[in-house]
């Protein structure tokens, strides 16, 4: 089901997805369908952490401009529910996304001459911003010969 990273392989996620489907558009069209009172009163009943979860989704929807983040929140709090429900599943803390997008915004900022500043901006060490540095400099050639296939 998992490969050697840890990941679950595609056909383990065709079938999952075979597994539910059925189960999941009956959901997603029983939602779609349920009156405002009813709406409110069957998420009411959903478990505190799928509530969270959905308006965690609603929020970054509406901060995305998605004018329907109420209904697409919903949808997608059931079909995470429908196809994950009742499984233990580890979700990382994002502590490595933060980095990988921070030093982003440090090689985007990086101007050949402000190392200094930058650590001072950061919180790291100069040592530290140069290997952020020659990491993101490597990335970028890497894409910038990929497009030259």
């Amino acid at each position: 089901m998992s490969n050697t990273r840890g990941h679950v392989s595609h056909e383990a996620q065709m079938d999952l997805i075979q597994t539910s489907h059925q189960e999941l558009e009956q959901a997603l069209e029983t939602l779609q369908n349920l009156k405002p009172d009813e709406r409110e009163d069957f998420i009411k009943r959903w478990p505190s952490t799928l509530q969270s979860l959905c308006e965690l989704m609603r929020v970054t929807l509406e901060g995305q401009d998605v004018s329907n983040s109420v209904q697409i929140s919903e949808a997608l709090a059931t079909t995470l529910s429908t196809y994950l429900g009742g499984r233990d599943i580890y979700i990382p803390n994002g502590d490595r996304l933060k980095d990988a997008l921070r030093d982003i915004r440090i090689w985007r900022e990086f101007k050949g001459n402000n190392l200094e500043q930058l650590s001072r901006d950061y919180g790291l060490t100069e040592r530290r911003v140069s290997q952020i540095i020659a990491e993101q400099r490597a990335a970028f050639v890497a894409r910038k010969q990929r497009r030259l296939f």
